[in-house]
């Protein structure tokens, strides 16, 4: 059985559980310069507070609201320690983002994937003050849809065998890659409701979804063939290297392949609808010396241009050899599970990002 551990409200709770002045009051995590609210505490959601919504807005609705500015690594610190207690019972943990993951627990000795899965949740309640809502069941689309569906601090178990029965009265948003486009489309014609598309042959599916529609199929009957990808590292992270056909000596040379990687490796976030907040640069020497340089953005990003002005302090802090350079390396990690905006949406550059991010998404 596979469980999907979410943290709920995750960055205005860190905030309320490292400050316990903040526990039971309406909370935001947002930008005051860009005026935007990123995360909502649930005593401020009962007041119509939500995310994206301007923060001049959050505060006519709630006078005593208190907007903090995101500290982004108090919420990474706190996702190793929430993370640690799966990897007590599992090694098999598949972390997706800083606030959500799988671990698979087919392998459990001793007690029922219920159990551990409370024990986890008490866990995380008692000793880091947050809580976390879960989903168990036989695949990754069931589990993770059974852990949002009654947030905060539920569990959801969905016996083997129901998975269809379980997705079926859901609107179609909940299937893989359905965003609002598709979702759209879907209900255009016809196929709101996940039974609805689970109903419809793989042949007209097509005529709306193209290549994907196969597949889409199975998830709307529950089924999911995906794997959990169980990494060494305790997080994600999207990386590339270039291995140059003759040694490089040009400054100009090496920034051209961090932006072609830069290009390749955000498209890939962007099609995760994942964004990151640390950035690393590699080097190899011509004598086969390797040199790593990182650095943290104040808010984590999903697009190119918001790296490509570090590449050449990264570089010259990685170069202080001036031997040639054989190999470029870039990774990006710190991984969350949506962008973090922070500015209005009708803001210029808020217009300049959303269009970007529309060029990598098909549906």
């Amino acid at each position: 059985m596979i469980v999907h551990l979410d943290a709920d409200a995750y960055f205005a709770s860190v905030e309320q559980a490292a400050d316990p002045k903040l526990r039971g009051r309406p909370i935001a995590v947002g930008g005051e310069k860009r005026g935007i609210i990123a995360s909502a505490s649930y005593e401020a959601r009962k007041l119509g507070i939500y995310t994206p919504m301007p923060t001049a807005r959050a505060r006519k609705l709630c006078p005593k609201l208190i907007v903090l500015p995101g500290d982004f690594e108090k919420y990474e610190r706190f996702s190793r320690f929430m993370f640690s207690y799966a990897f007590d019972f599992t090694p098999e943990v598949e972390i997706t983002s800083i606030d959500e993951g799988y671990f698979d627990l087919k392998g459990l000795r001793k007690g029922t994937p219920e159990a551990v899965a409370q024990t986890i949740r008490k866990a995380i309640a008692q000793r880091l003050k947050i809580t976390v809502s879960e989903g168990i069941g036989s695949n990754k689309l069931v589990s993770q849809v059974a852990s949002k569906l009654q947030k905060p601090a539920s569990l959801i178990q969905v016996p083997r065998g129901h998975e269809r029965d379980f997705l079926a009265p859901l609107p179609n948003h909940w299937l893989p890659n359905v965003g609002p486009k598709l979702s759209g489309t879907l209900k255009s014609a016809g196929l709101a409701l996940i039974r609805e598309v689970a109903q419809t042959p793989v042949e007209m599916l097509a005529l709306l979804v193209g290549g994907y529609g196969r597949q889409l199929r199975e998830f709307a009957h529950g089924i999911d063939q995906r794997p959990l990808v169980v990494e060494k590292q305790p997080a994600k992270s999207y990386g590339e290297q270039h291995t140059f056909e003759s040694d490089v000596n040009e400054e100009a040379v090496l920034i051209a392949q961090l932006y072609k990687m830069a290009d390749n490796l955000t498209a890939k976030v962007r099609e995760d609808r994942c964004s990151f907040r640390t950035i690393t640069l590699k080097l190899r020497y011509n004598d086969m010396q390797d040199v790593t340089r990182s650095t943290s953005l104040e808010e984590p990003s999903d697009l190119a241009e918001d790296i490509f002005p570090l590449f050449s302090s990264l570089l010259k802090k990685a170069w202080d050899r001036r031997v040639s350079v054989r190999l470029i390396g870039l990774k990006l990690s710190h991984i969350y599970g949506s962008v973090f905006r922070s500015e209005l949406p009708l803001e210029a550059d808020a217009m300049k990002r959303l269009k970007m991010q529309k060029k990598s998404h098909w549906w």
